[in-house]
């Protein structure tokens, strides 16, 4: 699992840096593009942190919620589903 997070952080670390040359080259030519690349390098680096926070969560490696709270809360979101179909 380690190997594929350190594949995942390099390309992503290559997308960037790529996003932003490919800005910067975009501002000095003038290109009609340059805006659009813009946005797209702040907006990929949030995107990520979005995705990997989602997972750690997800996992529960988080830090705003443990394994054992999201557990007891599938529990209770399965218990209200149960008593609804019930009724």
């Amino acid at each position: 699992m380690n190997k594929v997070r350190r594949v995942v952080a390099l390309l992503s670390v290559i997308v960037i840096v790529g996003l932003i040359i490919a800005a910067f080259i975009c501002g000095i030519t003038g290109s009609k593009y340059f805006f659009g690349l813009l946005f797209l390098s702040f907006a990929v680096p949030i995107v990520l942190w979005v995705f990997m926070w989602f997972t750690h969560l997800i996992n529960g490696d988080s830090n705003v919620i443990s394994k054992e709270e999201m557990d007891l809360l599938n529990d209770i979101r399965d218990k209200k589903k149960e008593s609804n179909e019930e009724a």
